[in-house]
């Protein structure tokens, strides 16, 4: 998302935690907002918008003033969703847009956040990042097991079941809901690659930011808290590891920060040999 869309997305996303965040003094059952609704219905608002072009482009228009916008918004989801989701909503429909289509892309992002919240209000959500991350890699190396979830032809609520299949019992059930969401829309691209995303916006959620190791080695515990001070130092930001054991690496390790990659396996190393000893 460009600069207009990235700011109304932050807009949006400081009204979700306001409506999400859990009372201090409140007991399960009793006070706590209702976040898997809202994260249902603020994914029923994204699916609505992406696929009624007319109405995406109602509440995205720059000439329409804000107020109008959001009166719009509450007209037309008012009575089906709850006022804390039609807070959220209104707030991010009375932001710019870049693209009309970055509304429903922002809403599907605080979707995601809602569940998130739901893991963090019961302080599983460093499991739940860490499910993502591996949920991704086991998808990335076994290539017909990726079809199966990412194939156009297959239905959803069979794409779910076998989501299901995989992960109940085995992951936290957070996990096992945003795993069968990221499987169940084929058009959003790399179901890999959308997971590590999920795994990011989780880290993010605690003020820190996923590297992406990879290593030809398994890394003990004293290791990893030694490389990820110095990954911190390196980027100037406080850092969660995510290790990816990579043996075809031969050695060394690699870091990726977003679009930043750090590369020093033994593999980068041999083909930049190659390349000075052909050039």
């Amino acid at each position: 998302m460009e600069g207009a869309s990235r700011q109304s997305l932050a807009a949006a996303r400081s009204v979700l935690d306001q409506v999400t965040a859990v009372p201090v003094g409140a007991t399960a059952g009793s006070g706590q907002p209702d976040v898997r609704s809202i994260a249902e219905e603020l994914g029923a608002v994204a699916a609505l918008i992406g696929r009624e072009a007319t109405v995406r482009r109602a509440l995205t228009d720059p000439g329409a003033p804000a107020q109008s916008r959001a009166g719009l918004a509450s007209r037309l989801f008012g009575t089906q969703i709850s006022p804390a989701s039609l807070s959220v909503v209104s707030a991010a429909v009375s932001g710019r847009w870049s693209r009309p289509i970055d509304l429903r892309l922002a809403l599907e992002e605080l979707a995601v956040e809602a569940t998130l919240a739901e893991a963090q209000a019961a302080e599983v959500l460093d499991e739940v990042e860490d499910e993502l991350f591996r949920f991704g890699r086991i998808l990335g190396q076994n290539p017909q097991l990726s079809l199966a979830l990412t194939d156009p032809a297959a239905p959803a609520a069979a794409k779910a079941a076998l989501v299901s299949r995989l992960l109940s019992g085995r992951a936290h059930p957070v996990t096992v809901r945003l795993a069968q969401q990221t499987t169940a829309d084929p058009s959003q691209g790399d179901v890999e690659r959308r997971l590590e995303n999920l795994s990011r916006i989780a880290a993010a959620r605690r003020g820190r930011v996923v590297a992406v190791v990879r290593t030809a080695t398994v890394l003990d515990e004293d290791q990893i808290a030694r490389l990820k001070a110095a990954v911190s130092r390196f980027f100037g930001r406080q850092i969660q590891l995510q290790i990816d054991l990579d043996p075809s690496i031969l050695g060394g390790l690699s870091v990726r920060v977003g679009d930043e990659v750090v590369d020093g396996t033994v593999l980068r190393r041999l083909a930049a040999a190659r390349r000075g000893l052909t050039g």
